[in-house]
C-alpha cells in the first residue's frame, strides 16, 4: 500500500522515526545503528519502519531533504524589505544551522550526504546568480556568471561547515555578515567594480 506523505499520521510517524534516528547517530554513530535500534528508539514496531522506509539510508536521505527544504523555505520568505534591513540568504543559512544544529552535524560528517550538500550549494548558487544579474554587469574576462555563482556558493557553504565543525566560535549573525563581506569584496573586482570598497563588519563585542 502506498502511503500518502501528506497524511498527518504518516508525517507524525516519519517525524518520530527521523528524530529517533538523529538521536542514535549522535549517540553511537551511523554505522552501528540497526533498523531494530531505530524502531525501539522511536517506540514503534519494526514493521512500522518498513512501511515508511526501505532502509536506514533512505531514512537518512529523508532527514536531510527535510533539512534542505527548511533552508529553502527560509530563504524564499526573504523580501526586498528584509534584504534592506540586513537579512540575507546567508543570515537565513546561519540561523537555520543554529536551529537544526544536530542535523547539520550529521549532514557535514555522514557518508551518503553529498546529494543534499550539492542541493544546498545549488540553492546558494541560484541566490548568488540572481544577485549578480541584478547588477547589470558582466564578469571581467568573459567569465560565465554560473562559474562565479558556483564558486561563491562553494566558499559560503565551506565557511559555514568550518564554523559548525569548530564549535561555532563566533556568533551566527557575525558569521553571516563576514561571509557576505568576503563574497562581495571578491565579486566587486570580478565584476569590474574594484573602485567600490566595503568596510568589514565590526568584530562582535
Amino acid at each position: 500500500m502506498t502511503l500518502n506523505p501528506n497524511d498527518p499520521r504518516v508525517k507524525k510517524t516519519r517525524r518520530g522515526l527521523q528524530e529517533a534516528f538523529v538521536r542514535l547517530i549522535l549517540k553511537q554513530g551511523y554505522d552501528s545503528i540497526s533498523i531494530q535500534d531505530i524502531a525501539s528508539e522511536a517506540q514503534a514496531a519494526r514493521v512500522t519502519f518498513y512501511r515508511h522506509y526501505r532502509d536506514k539510508e533512505e531514512l537518512l536521505t529523508d532527514c536531510l531533504n527535510t533539512l534542505y527544504e527548511g533552508l529553502a523555505e527560509k530563504t524564499q520568505r526573504l523580501s526586498p524589505q528584509s534584504l534592506l534591513e540586513g537579512r540575507s540568504p546567508l543570515s537565513a543559512l546561519y540561523e537555520h544551522i543554529e536551529e537544526q544544529e544536530n542535523l547539520y552535524h550529521i549532514l557535514f560528517s555522514s557518508r551518503g550526504t553529498q546529494t543534499v550538500i550539492e542541493r544546498m550549494r545549488h540553492h546558494l548558487a541560484l541566490n548568488a546568480l540572481d544577485a549578480l544579474r541584478t547588477t547589470g554587469r558582466a564578469p571581467q574576462g568573459g567569465i560565465p556568471l554560473d562559474i562565479v555563482a558556483y564558486h561563491t556558493a562553494s566558499a559560503q557553504l565551506g565557511l559555514a561547515m568550518w564554523w559548525l565543525e569548530h564549535g561555532k566560535p563566533y556568533p551566527a549573525a557575525y558569521m553571516a555578515r563576514v561571509s557576505l563581506w568576503l563574497t562581495l569584496s571578491g565579486l566587486l573586482e570580478t565584476m569590474g567594480a574594484a573602485d567600490m570598497t566595503l568596510p568589514p563588519p565590526p568584530f562582535p563585542a
